[in-house]
């Protein structure tokens, strides 16, 4: 049986993401395209390595490096698990016939209008939406809404770009200085709730892993530099099956994908439905995969990587009891210069992921799934894990660690 090859989309670092390690004694070789920020850290370990200096936004290098790949190194396999990815592995594929996630069913999980129209006329409730193209459209919307409502890119991720709008002033200075139609941006309802989301990955078109879990604070938080943490929900409370089928409802009016991990994010409001937010068929952003990880011993990017080369070694878990001491919480940086890390942490921190370093100059959070250090946390149940979310906050955030910078 001949070697396969796998092109592999990276906008992680090596230490979180070590495909080479990952793909070990399987037979299939990694080839490898990702950006100057994280090129060093691969090339000492994957041979076939590529570097795209403008790698977020240069879709067209990124189109003509992988035919240059292709050419001398065919590869049978494409993945990728980054949310700006997902379209381009799609489009790759679609050009070599490679088998895995079609241009169609990329776009239906990536542009939140489209996914919102798949779903429309089915009993998922959402809130009411339309496209934001003009200001008429946006106008012609807010006078049939109520305030608030809430304008988006279509094709974001990590929360960037959402405005909330209360009120009619808000618009007229939003429309004025804020808002961008080429950017194709979507209207909705705002939704009063709070949010969950549900994890997990399908193999073979069969669902194989699914995890609710809740957020402690919202997906906006990072706007006033506050964390945002994770918590598992129980398999024994009626949210869990409700948020569950929720989800296979959802996925199961998606076009059809082999194989693919996804992030679907649910509101669950003060009168109790379940109203759907948007779904991502990628793993979740921040520290969801390594909380996985520690609860579970299942590390659901290496197995979304096997599974899309084929590769059916790996052991699903089956819930247990004590996910529910784990949780997991990212934190961005303050505003200003960082001059110290923290020499300790709470000794109940299982894992922790620094993305940031002394002295660097920061200016607030930036987006959701980014963070200055992240940590997974054991605990005795729910109530103690959100407490050392609190505590894991006031130790970075603590005036010591940072240097207040000057406008002047």
């Amino acid at each position: 049986m001949k070697n396969k090859t796998v092109l592999i989309l990276a906008k992680t670092e090596y230490n979180r993401t070590p495909y080479d390690v990952w793909l070990q004694g399987t037979g299939v070789t990694p080839v490898l395209i990702t950006s100057s920020k994280f090129y060093d850290g691969y090339v000492s370990h994957i041979k076939h390595c590529y570097c795209l200096d403008d790698y977020d936004n240069d879709d067209d290098s990124l189109y003509k490096l992988s035919e240059k790949i292709y050419q001398t190194t065919p590869f049978d396999y494409v993945f990728c698990r980054a949310e700006v990815d997902v379209i381009r592995a799609a489009e790759i594929r679609s050009r070599y016939q490679i088998t895995g996630q079609v241009p169609e069913s990329a776009v239906c999980y990536r542009d939140k209008y489209l996914m919102k129209e798949q779903l429309s006329g089915s009993k998922i409730r959402m809130a009411r939406f339309h496209k934001a193209d003009s200001e008429e459209d946006i106008l012609s919307f807010s006078a049939d809404s109520r305030f608030p409502v809430v304008i988006k890119p279509r094709l974001a991720s990590g929360s960037a770009g959402v405005a909330v709008i209360k009120s009619r002033n808000e618009l007229n200075i939003y429309l004025k200085d804020s808002f961008n139609p080429a950017a194709g941006m979507l209207i909705e309802e705002y939704i009063d709730g709070e949010m969950y989301h549900v994890d997990g990955l399908v193999v073979g078109k069969e669902l194989k892993f699914i995890q609710p879990f809740k957020y402690i604070n919202d997906c906006l938080s990072y706007r006033k530099n506050l964390y945002i943490g994770n918590i598992p929900v129980g398999k024994d409370t009626c949210l869990y099956s409700r948020l569950t089928e929720t989800t296979r409802d959802i996925i199961s009016r998606m076009p059809v994908t082999e194989n693919f991990a996804f992030h679907c994010e649910l509101w669950v409001t003060k009168q109790d439905n379940i109203v759907f937010c948007e779904i991502a068929s990628r793993t979740g952003g921040g520290m969801i995969s390594f909380l996985i990880e520690a609860m579970s011993g299942f590390n659901i990017d290496r197995a979304w990587l096997l599974a899309e080369c084929h590769i059916n070694t790996v052991q699903y878990p089956v819930y247990q009891e004590y996910f529910l001491r784990f949780g997991c919480v990212c934190i961005p940086p303050a505003n200003g210069k960082l001059i110290s890390l923290p020499t300790e942490y709470p000794p109940e921190v299982r894992r922790t992921h620094l993305t940031g370093k002394v002295g660097e100059i920061y200016n607030g959070g930036e987006k959701s799934g980014l963070y200055l250090i992240g940590h997974v946390v054991e605990a005795d149940d729910p109530v103690s894990v959100r407490t050392l979310f609190s505590a894991c906050y006031e130790n970075i955030h603590h005036c010591r660690h940072w240097e207040s910078i000057s406008n002047d």
